[in-house]
């Protein structure tokens, strides 16, 4: 049992880095908006801040299935265990949220044809 926690702890670490990776690219996303904003030379082209947020909020979007995931496999070792479950049943109430708020992020920026202040405005969720 202890082995299969340790698994899933690591597939969290994974996670996290994903979520790392993913605030990273949204200060560079969100930088870049500013410098167009000040009429600056951009670091990024629009369509490609637009390919770079779509791949963000895809990133966002698996994030989140993978903490649903785990969430889930959790729960039900701590089922098997007999332990007090309310704390993981919150967890992936709140990971099936994020999974639909990913979802929508992602279906927002699908929508663009450019890069716009609502494509980058709340690049993380």
């Amino acid at each position: 049992m202890k082995k299969e926690e340790i698994k899933y702890i690591n597939y969290q670490i994974i996670g996290l880095i994903i979520s790392l990776v993913t605030t990273i690219i949204a200060i560079i996303i969100t930088y870049n908006q500013k410098l167009g904003a000040e009429k600056r030379k951009k670091i990024l082209s629009s369509i490609n801040a637009l390919k770079l947020t779509t791949l963000n909020r895809l990133l966002i979007l698996l994030s989140g299935i993978l903490f649903l995931y785990i969430n889930y496999r959790l729960y039900q070792i701590s089922k098997r265990k007999g332990e007090n479950l309310k704390s993981y049943e919150l967890q992936i109430i709140a990971s099936i949220l994020v999974v639909i708020s990913g979802i929508i992020a992602l279906y927002v920026v699908s929508l663009s044809s450019t890069e716009t202040l609502a494509d980058v405005e709340n690049p993380n969720i």
